[in-house]
């Protein structure tokens, strides 16, 4: 098992660290604490991304419903 800081899991998905925070808090990425630090799992954060995917109909010229962007 992997743990990765705030930090780390900033760079690996380019987002800010107050909304890692922000996420964590409101329980929407999996996480948890180590003496007051959060931590999370390398492979339950790489799962937790599979999940973030979405399909989108965007509207534009060959691209349909169901087809991913």
């Amino acid at each position: 098992m992997k743990l990765l800081s705030v930090k780390e899991i900033s760079a690996l998905i380019q987002a800010k660290p107050s909304t890692i925070y922000q996420w964590a808090e409101l329980g929407q990425i999996p996480c948890f604490k180590i003496n007051g630090l959060l931590r999370f799992e390398e492979r339950e954060i790489l799962d937790w991304l599979k999940d973030q995917k979405r399909v989108y109909n965007t509207g534009r010229a060959g691209r349909g419903p169901g087809k991913e962007v």
